[in-house]
């Protein structure tokens, strides 16, 4: 619920922190522009103080009723919690601003301090609540406190890391004329999420209303495995170009940033496109790892493939996202996310209707690689012109042709392991050749490696 919670929270954001992250980013290129960049702080922190501060009143005033009518307690008491959602509330309305501080942070090119402190926080949260647990109190309402406690040390270090990050410069003041000029990019960020939220949501209310339980539970086993693995190796990187494009957009460098897209789009390809191979050729098998049971491996695996297949595709769109939000053109994303919008829910519940959990999948990784060329001629027809032969040839098929063919062959000629730690030593290796010859076999990626080795190199010497 506590996840829940946070999901639709992440609504009333209304695009700040993505937004406080382009401008800071934009304006580090353009000269004389320091007291602009406090002033920007200034003017975006407002807003996001007070939608912080009305989540944290919302939320307590809603905690009763949300305790009484939605959880339906057996083992806690209702004054538990209710307690336990005061809490929460004020858990949410903090890292509500923390995501504010952080996206300023990767504005000015600081992502490798906010990573620092996020990984220093998220020890603390883990492993300080384990302690309080043994050895202070086994209830929820310490488990929270402790929560809320690191929380607001992450708050304060994030704050103080921000203002120290800044150009010297006067206080920042609140600037209307600078609130009217980006607040149309901020309602298109938060709108685009919106949207983002419904797409991710859709399948999920729509099998959970057709298929019965069990193979709910299959296609979320899928889900989980598909967006855990592919994201969590991508996001890092897309989010991170995102403040370089801004960057390079303002200083109006044009051949620079034709080349750090490229670069970039490469770069995603070769990392997103052998995770994805890998869970496409080898589903079966990962699910027996993942589960250690057969029969949840053999009802699950094609889903895994199809849903693996349109998460993959997705996610090597990001940098092009990124991009369209660097210039300021939110439209683009926000059309195409209604068209899907529109698209998918026919299409799932015809696939689920007729095939179930697998019809289900296949809708959506069908309209995914339906809609990526769509984006693509419709974005390079205004941005960087020119370019879209040299990204399909480049950027998009020449990693997925690798990743794919290098997994591909290996699922054809390597023997089906018997145990589960044989399966694991195998996806192991598989998953290493495969990342390693497509990231040598993309240039981007290739040229990293060669510089990384020759400065290592003259390091011993």
């Amino acid at each position: 619920m506590f996840t829940t919670l946070q999901s639709f929270v992440a609504l009333l954001d209304l695009g700040i922190s993505s937004t406080i992250n382009r401008e800071l980013a934009r304006l580090s290129g353009l000269p004389n522009s320091t007291q602009e960049m406090h002033n920007v702080s200034r003017t975006l922190s407002i807003p996001n103080w007070i939608s912080a501060f009305a989540i944290a009143t919302v939320l307590s005033i809603l905690a009763p009723v949300i305790a009484q009518y939605w959880i339906h307690p057996k083992e806690l008491s209702l004054e538990t919690v209710t307690q336990a959602l005061h809490i929460i509330g004020v858990n949410i309305a903090i890292q509500f601003s923390i995501n504010f501080y952080a996206g300023g942070l990767m504005g000015l090119q600081k992502q490798v301090l906010l990573s620092v402190i996020n990984g220093i926080c998220a020890t603390l949260r883990s492993v300080g609540a384990l302690i309080v647990l043994i050895f202070i109190s086994q209830t929820i309402q310490a488990f929270l406190l402790w929560q809320t406690f690191v929380i607001v040390l992450q708050l304060l270090l994030l704050m103080s890391t921000m203002g120290r990050s800044l150009p010297d410069g006067m206080p920042g003041q609140f600037k209307w004329d600078i609130f009217s000029k980006i607040w149309r990019f901020a309602a298109g960020v938060s709108g685009i999420s919106v949207l983002s939220l419904i797409l991710n949501q859709t399948d999920k209310l729509i099998l959970s209303r057709m298929v019965d339980l069990e193979h709910f539970g299959y296609y979320m086993l899928a889900v989980t495995i598909a967006s855990t693995s592919i994201v969590m190796f991508v996001g890092p990187l897309s989010h991170a170009v995102y403040p370089e494009f801004a960057r390079l957009i303002s200083a109006k460098n044009e051949n620079a940033l034709t080349e750090f897209y490229h670069r970039s789009c490469e770069t995603v390809s070769a990392i997103v496109f052998p995770v994805t191979a890998v869970i496409v050729f080898f589903s079966y098998e990962i699910l027996f790892v993942w589960t250690g049971n057969r029969e949840i491996a053999t009802n699950t695996f094609l889903i895994l493939t199809l849903i693996a297949l349109g998460s993959g595709l997705n996610a090597s769109m990001w940098p092009l996202h990124f991009l369209q939000l660097a210039h300021g053109w939110t439209s683009l994303v926000f059309k195409v996310g209604i068209a899907l919008v529109v698209f998918v829910t026919p299409a799932i519940v015809f696939g689920v209707y007729t095939y179930g959990a697998i019809g289900g999948a296949a809708g959506w990784a069908i309209l995914t690689a339906i809609f990526i060329p769509i984006m693509v001629h419709m974005m390079h027809r205004r941005i960087l012109r020119g370019e879209k032969t040299r990204w399909y040839l480049k950027d998009f098929f020449a990693p997925l042709i690798v990743a794919g063919g290098v997994a591909g062959t290996m699922r054809l000629f390597l023997p089906m392991a018997e145990t589960r730690l044989e399966v694991l030593i195998e996806l192991f290796a598989v998953s290493t050749i495969t990342l390693v010859v497509t990231v040598l076999a993309t240039t981007a990626t290739r040229n990293f490696v060669e510089a990384y080795w020759r400065k290592a190199r003259q390091g011993r010497k």
